[in-house]
């Protein structure tokens, strides 16, 4: 079988049940992760999904208090999949990205703040 393209940034400062479901989920679906923790929140979209060109800083920024993903490769039907399966599996983390051409030179920081902004205008 193939190597999934699919990868999914995953940030959860508390840890425990939620992040541990929502691995498995990850798992089930054949989709890699890689968990960011609050230090990386300085680094580029592009560095942390280990994209050419897309240099580590030593800059730092402060972690969210919230959990985060951040996805890459997926098309719409295994994102449909993916959000499905969260749902059932009641796996609830409200700022969820998808990786594009212009979020990956951004900060994960700066992605972060963008998708709080979204969801509160979202949510008015």
């Amino acid at each position: 079988m193939a190597k999934s393209r699919e990868l999914v940034l995953f940030y959860d400062p508390e840890g425990g049940e939620r992040a541990n479901t929502f691995k498995t989920v990850l798992v089930c679906m054949g989709v890699r992760i890689k968990s960011v923790s609050g230090n990386d929140f300085a680094q580029t979209v592009g560095h942390l999904l280990g994209r050419a060109g897309f240099e580590q800083t030593q800059d730092t920024a402060d972690a969210p208090a919230e959990p985060m993903l951040v996805m890459d490769g997926f098309t719409s039907k295994r994102l449909d999949i993916l959000l499905r399966e969260m749902r059932t599996h009641g796996v609830s983390v409200p700022y969820k990205a998808m990786v594009t051409e212009h979020n990956l030179p951004w900060t994960l920081r700066a992605l972060y703040d963008e998708l709080v902004r979204e969801h509160e205008a979202m949510h008015r």
